[in-house]
């Protein structure tokens, strides 16, 4: 959690804010108290949001549907006015990490961990069914690891029975990795789906992967719709054997939800139903301020997940055919009308874009506590308070709508501008990849021997270049002291010294927005590359120059000259004067 920001508001209808927990292209969510003095998270949607005729709708449908689920795994909605000047919603707060947090900071589960899982999203699935919706996007950030067990959210792109389809033609509705061959496909979509994506959650709760591995969005959902998943590193086999089961190809063959809680039941007798294993996850019992944000522990060693943040869209779809107890009655086979046209638009890349940023999984109920690899303390004692995260120590948004200034909201290292298009908040700062720059008057970073620190930007290229275009720099004597950029010589991302390149393995494409981190860690003389949060490349740092000049958005130098302008777009820069971990590093690439 951060602190509210000047332009934050102080209360939301009765509820008094605390603090930020997040913010991105939808709104912006905080931690508040409600009039009795529970913790809530409340969102506020974005005032340009309004302008979109159909978003109150949308906003009213998410609130309806989230309201229709009632059950012990789901969050329940506490409050909501989507006819406020700016709309809000109001849920529980649980103090709890994700499981893809989880599971990115200590390691994949034990096996009656993950039976646990398995039990408690089960049953969150028959209660959202029965309510004769389909969920749509269960997925690792929608999963919330609480004290007494895991909790189902984001109801943003949920679909009801009786409501009529805002989706616009070959749009879908996912995330993915744990989209469904049908929501792929454009297929109908019924409670089987949620099932398929049931199963790719457990297979990355065991294994720490998705079970279609990784890498760019048209090659993950084609594996999706055409490979088998990969679920052999699931060591326990009736585990194995019930995952496989939950991603058939075929929705007939997937089994109903009831039908998997009386599975785990003979596997795990009742300690699978009852919880016993839930301390991989439980929230630590810490003493805090009154109003702070409580704090955790989740489970053992950890790899960070192999699987895109990239969110698909989400709008509602259509899904869920009137008909006797959903959640037990298996659909026919799905035929083949619509797919090829769909299809034909997926591959194109349109597909792959958001229609409106990050949803109510990412707003709602986020905890953000220290990073473990960034030295945070042990748990406090009874007369101290827990060290809040690290803040960065400059950050623009670039949500201007216009001038010759870039703010620094956290820092006050504001930088002048030159001939950059203001394209108001979400949107980012459009740079024209020959002039345009934003530049500090003086250095925000300490990059020599020693030093770590950490960088990162939202990046959108108008085109691939020929030429290095560089996000984010640091001005040096002679050239830049690091370079977070496109390198055209390795035709990747990179995280970048004088002659020195970290290179990720994702193949940069125009129009799409990416997140890239540089880490660079003085004492280990490392610099790590991170791309939409997942660590792509490490290399020694063998030239850590001190970059003692400007801090520069949309350029680098190089001969003492500007050089490697940005062609697209930027945004949420960040300079943090630390090396952030994994955990961290995935929780920024969210924000967005």
């Amino acid at each position: 959690m951060s602190a509210l920001e000047p332009d934050d508001p102080r209360s939301v209808g009765e509820y008094r804010l605390l603090g930020r927990l997040g913010a991105g292209g939808m709104g912006r969510v905080f931690l508040g108290r409600s009039p009795g003095g529970r913790l809530v998270a409340v969102k506020v949607v974005h005032a340009e949001l309004l302008r979109r005729p159909e978003f109150r709708d949308r906003f009213r449908r998410e609130v309806q549907a989230a309201r229709m689920v009632s059950g012990a795994f789901t969050a329940p909605v506490v409050d909501a006015d989507p006819d406020a000047p700016l709309p809000w919603l109001v849920t529980s707060y649980i103090a709890g990490p994700s499981l893809e947090q989880a599971v990115a900071e200590r390691g994949p589960f034990d096996p009656q961990a993950v039976l646990t899982l398995a039990a408690g999203l089960a049953e969150a699935l028959v209660s959202i069914h029965a309510a004769h919706l389909v969920h749509r996007d269960l997925k690792p950030s929608n999963v919330l690891l609480a004290e007494d067990g895991p909790r189902v959210i984001d109801f943003g792109i949920v679909r009801s029975v009786d409501a009529d389809s805002l989706t616009g033609s070959g749009h879908m509705a996912g995330s993915p990795g744990f989209m469904s061959p049908e929501q792929v496909n454009g297929d109908e979509v019924t409670w089987a789906s949620d099932v398929f994506c049931l199963g790719a959650v457990l297979a990355f709760a065991a294994t720490g992967t998705n079970p279609f591995g990784a890498g760019p969005t048209p090659a993950l959902l084609y594996r999706v719709v055409h490979n088998a998943p990969d679920v052999a590193a699931v060591a326990d086999p009736a585990l194995r054997s019930l995952i496989a089961d939950c991603l058939a190809k075929d929705p007939a063959h997937r089994p109903a939800p009831r039908e998997i809680l009386a599975r785990i039941g003979p596997l795990g007798g009742e300690s699978a139903t009852a919880l016993p294993h839930a301390q991989q996850w439980t929230p630590a019992a810490r003493p805090t301020r009154a109003d702070a944000v409580p704090t955790r522990i989740v489970p053992p060693v950890a790899a960070p997940p192999a699987h895109q943040h990239t969110r698909v869209d989400t709008s509602p779809a259509q899904v869920y055919p009137p008909a006797p107890a959903p959640a037990d009655v298996r659909p026919t086979a799905t035929g083949d009308g619509g797919r090829r046209s769909r299809r034909a638009f997926l591959f194109s890349g349109a597909g792959a874009l958001a229609a409106l940023g990050v949803g109510t999984g990412f707003w709602l109920n986020r905890p953000a506590d220290p990073d473990p690899a960034e030295g945070s303390a042990p748990a406090p004692s009874p007369s101290s308070a827990p060290s809040p995260p690290p803040g960065p120590v400059g950050l623009w948004p670039l949500d201007e709508a216009s001038g010759q200034v870039a703010r620094d909201t956290a820092g006050g290292h504001d930088g002048t501008v030159t001939g950059v298009a203001w394209q108001g908040a979400g949107e980012g700062a459009a740079f024209d990849g020959t002039g345009s720059q934003i530049v500090t008057a003086g250095p925000v970073l300490q990059t020599g021997a020693g030093r770590s620190f950490t960088v990162a930007a939202w990046v959108r290229l108008s085109a691939v270049p020929g030429v290095f275009a560089t996000a984010v720099s640091q001005d040096s004597a002679d050239a830049s002291g690091f370079y977070l950029q496109y390198s055209s010589e390795d035709q990747g991302w990179a995280f970048a010294r004088p002659g020195l390149r970290a290179v990720g393995r994702t193949a940069p494409a125009a129009h799409v927005w990416t997140h890239l981190t540089g880490v660079c860690d003085g004492p280990a003389r490392k610099l790590h590359l991170y791309v939409n949060g997942v660590q792509e490349a490490v290399v020694e740092d063998t030239g850590p120059a001190p970059a003692t000049g400007a801090f520069m958005i949309g350029r680098a130098s190089f001969d003492g000259q500007p050089r490697d302008f940005f062609p697209g777009a930027i945004r949420d820069v960040r300079a943090f004067d630390r090396a952030l971990g994994p955990a961290r590093v995935a929780q920024l690439a969210q924000l967005g």
